[in-house]
């Protein structure tokens, strides 16, 4: 599974260990950071909107900015985590593509779980596809 993975200057650090943490998995990591956080959020999310991509993963100094920006795009599910039951319960039950993690409040061991939760669980579908429906209801 190719997995996209982005940060601005200060997740830059914790973005690195998550990706050879992910890498020595087997999971083929596609770097797409740049010092802003909004090219690079858009960097992700045009990785999976038009690249076929499945996964992505922001690292910013909290996981804010990437949360913002990326819900911003149709189509597009994210969810900042901080804790494993929301790393893979966003999988599951939201058919989330993204996650955003901070690099100021999230130690680098929870991190890589975190990544590793996410980039490991499928989605459930069944009575979770109405929201996912509604969610990507045209307004």
């Amino acid at each position: 599974m190719k997995v996209a993975i982005a940060a601005n200057g200060v997740g830059e650090k914790l973005k690195n260990v998550v990706k050879a943490y992910l890498a020595e998995k087997g999971y083929e990591m596609v770097d797409l950071s740049d010092d802003d956080i909004f090219t690079a959020t858009m960097n992700v999310v045009n990785a999976i909107k038009k690249d076929g991509i499945t996964r992505g993963i922001v690292v910013d100094d909290y996981g804010v900015a990437p949360f913002m920006i990326a819900s911003k795009n149709h189509g597009i599910v994210c969810a900042p985590t901080y804790e494993d039951y929301t790393s893979s319960m966003t999988r599951h039950h939201n058919s989330t593509q993204i996650i955003a993690l901070g690099a100021n409040i999230t130690a680098e061991v929870l991190s890589c779980q975190l990544a590793e939760n996410f980039v490991k669980t499928e989605y459930d579908g069944g009575r979770h596809q109405i929201r996912i429906d509604m969610l990507n209801r045209e307004l």
